[in-house]
């Protein structure tokens, strides 16, 4: 009978541990800063780098013909915006890799289609600097643009550190993006 007792004592102390071990997140830690930009945003507005700072950032990169992978992705941004509409210290940057077709008419069209109209949601119109700005500013690849976008959530920090890369379609990642960002939003 102790014998027993002891099992089921030492069985929920492991329990315990691993539940608190779960529940125990790290800040994510500045993997790279996010290099200078300048785009119109689809309400005629300059969004530069400087409106990443003081703001947590969920950032990715779409094209409006995208037939498949981009309105999937933003479906779960619009999830995120959804999570955070009422917190003012935390904004969402939807980038164009298409310069030549997304005009800010077809991107306002996108975005009401989809309804993805949020004020903290911002959808940037590029030119052919897009291409360097990947691999330069946010480490991704540049190549092979339009159809060959990143399709990773980017988390930035306060700073407009990069702190993480998110594959929005793996729940698992996406759950650890809305950890991380919540981490962020209450440190």
């Amino acid at each position: 009978m102790k014998r027993r007792n002891y099992i089921v004592i030492i069985s929920c102390i492991i329990v315990i541990m691993a539940i608190l071990s779960l529940n125990n997140i790290s800040s994510p830690n500045p993997i790279h800063k996010v290099s200078y930009f300048s785009f119109m945003d689809h309400n005629d507005n300059v969004f530069t780098t400087n409106e990443l700072k003081g703001k947590i950032t969920i950032s990715d990169f779409f094209f409006t013909s995208c037939p498949v992978i981009c309105p999937r992705m933003s479906e779960k941004m619009k999830e995120l915006a959804e999570i955070y509409k009422n917190d003012k210290n935390i904004q969402f940057l939807s980038i164009s890799v298409d310069p030549v077709n997304d005009s800010k008419e077809v991107i306002n069209n996108y975005i009401n289609t989809r309804n993805l109209n949020y004020s903290n949601w911002y959808f940037l119109q590029t030119d052919s600097s897009i291409s360097s700005l990947l691999p330069e500013g946010f480490l991704l690849s540049g190549d092979n643009l339009p159809g060959m976008h990143p399709t990773k959530f980017i988390l930035i920090n306060y700073d407009g550190e990069i702190v993480g890369y998110y594959d929005p379609a793996i729940e698992s990642e996406f759950n650890i993006l809305k950890n991380n960002t919540t981490y962020l939003l209450n440190s």
